[in-house]
């Protein structure tokens, strides 16, 4: 059974070898005032811990923004315009699916960046979070002529540029269990799937220079995920071997072209 020393024991290997362990940390489907994203951002604040904010543009009230703006270590992402399932029969939910115009997709990446931007001005970046993970492959090149210069999709990165002047940085351990109870996987699921990023790492099965990215929906959280989000946060923390990347220093085109 995995449990929380086979961690400290996996980063005490990486710090005996002479490298750290990077990580990063995103939050999906943020835009309407709660307790639970205000939960979400005291965590981060407590621990000292940045963290990329998808956000919704078209759900995002006041309060939210308000909330969202007074935590520096929070950097909002656009999760595009509507969180909408433009999917049609047959295929996968996607606000960008590969049945779309092209036209109608970049059109409505450009406005939900335009409503982001007016709400939070350069403390946005340009870096696509496209809801469930998922948009047609021929909108990754054209994202730059619209001014997006990152995406953030789901699984190990194939490339770290997805087109040119488009960097890819993705996620890798997600808390919630989508396929069964929409509720936190379970705190052996999760520690697992940390222990095996890190060993495809180390061995080179996966792109050592990807952060190991942590995917929280604080919507869906449960008080087991929120124990396990801070007995996560709290073990990085105290552990010379690990360090959170903030979405800027991940994301450099995105952050000068803001």
């Amino acid at each position: 059974m995995t449990r929380w020393h086979d961690l400290e024991s996996a980063l005490d290997r990486c710090a005996a070898e002479g490298h750290g362990v990077t990580f990063w940390w995103r939050d999906d489907d943020a835009g309407r005032s709660m307790p639970a994203l205000d939960q979400l951002l005291s965590l981060a604040a407590r621990f000292g811990a940045p963290i990329g904010l998808a956000v919704i543009p078209t759900t995002l009230d006041d309060l939210a923004l308000t909330r969202i703006m007074s935590e520096p270590l929070a950097t909002p992402l656009l999760h595009g315009l509507a969180h909408h399932n433009n999917a049609q029969s047959g295929e996968k939910k996607s606000e960008f699916p590969a049945s779309r115009s092209l036209e109608l997709m970049r059109d409505d990446v450009r406005y939900g960046f335009h409503l982001l931007r007016a709400a939070f001005g350069g403390r946005a970046l340009p870096v696509l979070v496209p809801p469930w993970n998922r948009l047609a492959t021929a909108l990754i090149p054209a994202l730059p002529t619209i001014g997006i210069a990152g995406l953030s999709r789901y699984l190990a990165r194939d490339a770290a540029m997805a087109a040119p002047m488009l960097r890819q940085v993705n996620c890798h351990v997600d808390l919630i269990d989508w396929q069964s109870t929409r509720g936190f996987i379970g705190e052996e699921a999760a520690l697992r799937l940390v222990l095996a990023n890190l060993d495809a790492r180390r061995s080179g099965v996966a792109d050592p220079g990807e952060p190991i990215g942590l995917l929280s929906h604080h919507q869906n959280h449960d008080d087991a995920c929120w124990s396990f989000l801070e007995a996560f946060l709290a073990c990085l923390a105290r552990h010379k071997a690990s360090r959170i990347i903030a979405p800027a220093e991940l994301f450099p085109e995105a952050c000068r072209a803001a």
